[in-house]
């Protein structure tokens, strides 16, 4: 048929991925999570830091496994849960609930610039900020050592 028309739709296709993925910070709202970091060096992926993130518990009527929630700013500063079900909803982050915690693979690891990890690891007190979208998209786009409470 056409020779040029495929070319076209994969070019749009990865133009319209490209914008989905700037669109979270676009039109998404932006949070800072308490983090505590651990394991920072992969030899195939170079550096990265595991994320843990103490603020994110579950209360404790919810069973372990897949959860959804969102997130909302707490009274210092720094994202706590907002709304948590074991049901999707639109706009929910959908993570994991192991005991009290909860986990997002989004969440689980930041990459670094090479020679940064143990840094970010000694600080062991971190921030990460994020910008999650109104459709549960979430993008990590800083992580920091946190020196005193944002509110402060």
């Amino acid at each position: 048929m056409k020779a040029w028309l495929f070319p076209i739709i994969q070019t749009l296709f990865v133009v319209l991925l490209a914008l989905s993925f700037y669109a979270i910070s676009w039109f998404g709202d932006q949070f800072v999570l308490r983090a505590e970091p651990y394991d920072p060096f992969d030899p195939f992926y170079g550096e990265y830091v595991l994320l843990q993130y103490p603020d994110l518990k579950a209360p404790n009527a919810l069973k372990d496994g897949e959860v959804y929630f969102t997130l909302k700013e707490g009274p210092d500063g720094y994202a706590i849960i907002g709304r948590i079900e074991d049901e999707p909803f639109f706009g929910a982050i959908q993570g994991t609930l192991y005991g009290d915690r909860i986990t997002a693979p989004q969440l689980e690891q930041y990459y670094v610039e090479q020679g940064t990890g143990p840094g970010l690891e000694d600080a062991r007190d971190l921030a990460v900020t994020l910008d999650v979208s109104p459709w549960g998209t979430i993008r990590p786009v800083y992580l920091e050592a946190r020196q005193e409470e944002p509110n402060n």
